[in-house]
């Protein structure tokens, strides 16, 4: 007997059956109606916000190419020069397009060891380093940084084209001229010598900025390092810089010499000065004690006199009181005190000239004291 085919000829073979007849299973899945409908115009609407814009990230901005103009919408064929920054700017797929620049600063590194041996990296770009003829003759291979920024990006496409061509004519091409028109004019020694360097490093940056700010970039910094000569250039630069260290150590001498001239002629005139100095205040000292001494004599004989006077009116005033009341019984005192020392005294007791100590009068007469009278 044959088997009747089964009423869903599905289900035996579920995963087969929804590739066999795809129409069939999408009908299963989507929605219908409406929501059907809404799907479609959100998918849409997503298709063309992802055809349709384009993100500037924060550290760029850009200009906008028209390459087939689309009336009311696209406007002229050609760069335009308005400037869009960060943001979701519109854009007309397959008729514009948005070319973008960095705003942040960029490097273009010229070093011995050459664009292809080295890493790439997002901020800056290798190439060989610049050779450069000294004034003398001589060759030179400097490392050289040249920071840079895109500051008009509109003059830039025009002057130099989009992508990394603005790089590579602006900075590149344009770097070992500029640096030859000015580096060229040192002498090799000159190279390590930081003042002069620096000085042709702003000078390389001025002319660079001369060329490149009309066309839309701008040079930051010029920054060379690792200055390569020949052995024998070497040797040259050894032999001149010590014969210029020799010529200027002469020169450091006789300045030396000259300024410790100077400085024992100070010396003898400081010491002359001294003298002179010590000898007015010798004179002055001298003066000053002669005056001082002349002053004490002074005073010292005007105090003699006062005390000679004092002691003649001493004198007179005891003279006076041995003249008064009672200076009879004084006498006595002292003739006393004179004869107190005397063991033995001999004196006649009677007549004229009698002595008796109690007659002062007599005594005085006697002893020729007193005057004596006439009768």
């Amino acid at each position: 007997m044959k088997s009747s085919p089964p009423d869903n000829p599905s289900a035996g073979s579920g995963g087969a059956s929804r590739f066999n007849n795809p129409g069939h299973f999408l009908r299963q899945v989507l929605p219908t109606g409406a929501s059907f409908l809404l799907l479609l115009v959100v998918l849409l609407l997503m298709f063309l916000y992802a055809i349709c814009t384009q993100y500037i990230q924060p550290d760029q901005f850009a200009v906008k190419q028209v390459d087939v103009p689309v009336p009311l919408f696209t406007g002229a064929a050609g760069i335009h020069s308005n400037v869009f920054y960060t943001g979701i700017h519109w854009r007309l797929p397959g008729c514009e397009k948005f070319i973008i620049f960095p705003r942040s600063v960029r490097a273009v590194t010229l070093h011995a060891k050459g664009k292809h041996e080295e890493e790439a990296e997002k901020f800056v770009r290798y190439e060989d380093a610049a050779h450069i003829q000294t004034s003398d003759g001589f060759f030179i291979n400097l490392d050289v940084s040249i920071l840079y920024r895109v500051i008009d990006p509109y003059k830039v496409v025009r002057e130099f084209g989009a992508g990394s061509l603005y790089e590579q004519n602006g900075i590149i091409f344009q770097a070992e001229t500029f640096l030859k028109a000015t580096m060229g004019t040192l002498h090799p020694e000159d190279f390590f010598d930081a003042a002069k360097r620096v000085a042709k490093q702003d000078e390389s940056r001025e002319r660079f900025n001369e060329f490149l700010l009309p066309r839309g970039l701008q040079v930051e910094h010029v920054l060379i390092r690792y200055p390569q000569y020949h052995e024998a250039v070497q040797a040259r630069i050894e032999a001149r810089n010590i014969q210029e260290q020799t010529k200027q150590k002469n020169i450091e001498e006789a300045i030396l010499a000259q300024a410790l001239g100077a400085l024992k002629e100070v010396d003898q005139q400081g010491q002359a000065n001294l003298s002179i100095k010590l000898m007015e205040g010798s004179n002055y000292v001298t003066r000053l004690g002669a005056q001082m001494d002349s002053y004490r004599r002074k005073k010292a004989s005007e105090g003699n006199r006062v005390i000679a006077l004092a002691e003649a009116e001493k004198q007179r005033m005891v003279n006076e009181a041995y003249q008064g009341a009672g200076a009879d019984r004084l006498i006595g005192l002292e003739w006393a005190k004179v004869l107190s020392g005397l063991d033995t005294i001999v004196l006649e007791s009677g007549g004229q000239n009698g002595f008796n100590p109690l007659d002062l009068e007599a005594l005085m007469r006697q002893l020729k004291l007193k005057p004596s009278e006439k009768k």
